[in-house]
């Protein structure tokens, strides 16, 4: 035990970083045995891989916001829900798709998002949403940014045992470096081989987007789903990500409406625009901007 205590003072007193990924950790709470959200009432502020600022700001029910005084009047119709790419990790505030579609296409949004949840975090946590807003406040338009990056974090998702377990581990990594030191937590967003793969039909991905579609999805007219290239390890927009066709095959077949924005992002980057955040892949600055006027445009023809 003495042992344990002098090296997780020893790691405290020797790095910068790791001491930032616990406190990042530390804005999220755990929802029953598994579920990850947000914490109520974040106001916070952290430093990206390539060293610039963003912060981020939540409500008392756990939602990121523009600011302290948003939604206080009127309801928003228009939600967007997902993961770490619809939350708008490593973006500032006034950089995010919310920001942008307020501030530019005068059109409020409610973010429902959290990152590292798969398919059934995001069905869960929109449900939930759903089910606790008064009928006239319920959403007319419902924007999901999806990215394969699900087909791991549902591979992560607990069941069984693990799910017992799993207060205990999300407790240690959020106040033990040693801890998170011994047992990193594994890159979000990314695929951990480097190498696209071509997920099959038989995926976990596929069944619980059927559930979502087929069960979960209340007036699923509602819903688009929106998606562009991920980032390569190189750097560059990933275009031999096979998943993306296949997916979309998969949306089409289940009469979701879809906005493919993979082309736009491809000349977009190759002017010199942010797409990526740098050493991370989360989208930059312009890629939240391209998903945000693509939102707007359809929300002007269909609402």
């Amino acid at each position: 035990m003495l042992l344990l205590f002098l090296g997780e003072v020893t790691l405290r007193f020797l790095t910068t970083k790791p001491a930032e990924e616990i406190r990042y950790k530390n804005i999220h709470c755990l929802k029953g045995f598994s579920e990850i959200r947000l914490c109520p009432d974040v106001d916070e502020v952290f430093t990206r891989a390539d060293g610039k600022s963003w912060d981020i700001l939540t409500n008392n029910t756990r939602e990121r916001i523009l600011s302290k005084t948003q939604f206080l009047n009127s309801p928003t119709k228009v939600w967007l829900i997902g993961d770490s790419m619809s939350m708008g990790y490593g973006l500032p505030t006034k950089e995010t798709i919310a920001f942008v579609l307020e501030n530019k296409f005068k059109l409020k949004v409610r973010v429902l998002a959290v990152d590292a949840i798969g398919t059934n975090g995001i069905l869960s946590l929109y449900l939930h949403s759903y089910e606790n807003t008064k009928q006239e406040d319920l959403p007319t338009h419902v924007y999901w940014i999806w990215n394969p990056s699900d087909f791991i974090d549902d591979e992560r998702e607990k069941t069984g045992f693990k799910k017992i377990i799993y207060p205990l581990h999300f407790y240690l990594t959020r106040n033990l470096l040693l801890y998170q030191y011994l047992i990193p937590s594994p890159k979000s967003n990314v695929y951990t081989n480097g190498v696209p793969y071509l997920y099959p039909n038989s995926h976990i991905t596929y069944t619980n987007l059927n559930q979502f579609f087929t069960k979960g999805m209340q007036n699923k007219e509602r819903l688009t789903v929106l998606f562009s290239w991920g980032m390569a390890p190189n750097g560059l927009p990933d275009t031999n990500d096979p998943n993306y066709d296949r997916a979309n095959e998969f949306f089409q077949k289940h009469g979701i409406r879809n906005l493919d924005l993979r082309i736009k992002t491809e000349d977009q980057f190759a002017k010199g625009k942010k797409i990526y955040i740098p050493n991370d892949g989360h989208p930059d600055r312009d890629l939240a901007e391209i998903f945000a006027e693509a939102i707007a445009d359809d929300y002007q023809k269909h609402k």
